[in-house]
């Protein structure tokens, strides 16, 4: 049995995925452009920098067990260390 391969169809599935090789290309260079950066600086809510635990002024640093460490405050919740 013999299989007649067309050039026709050939070249035409070569050239379509070259189109989307350079459409996919495109959409990525154009995502990437256009990401937006976390290039930011996290703050504490008075406006100074965490510490090196990631704590903000008046709060410690505390080993809750299970929980891990936790920033707390004098008079509230504690919550995870900012990042």
């Amino acid at each position: 049995m013999k299989i007649k391969l067309n050039w026709k169809i050939i070249l035409i599935c070569v050239v379509w995925f070259l189109v989307g090789g350079f459409c996919g290309y495109g959409i990525a260079l154009y995502a990437g452009n256009h990401a937006h950066s976390a290039d930011y600086t996290i703050t504490c809510p008075d406006g100074g920098a965490v510490d090196e635990n990631g704590c903000c002024a008046g709060e410690v640093y505390t080993d809750m067990g299970d929980l891990g460490f936790n920033c707390c405050p004098a008079d509230g919740d504690c919550f995870p260390p900012i990042k």
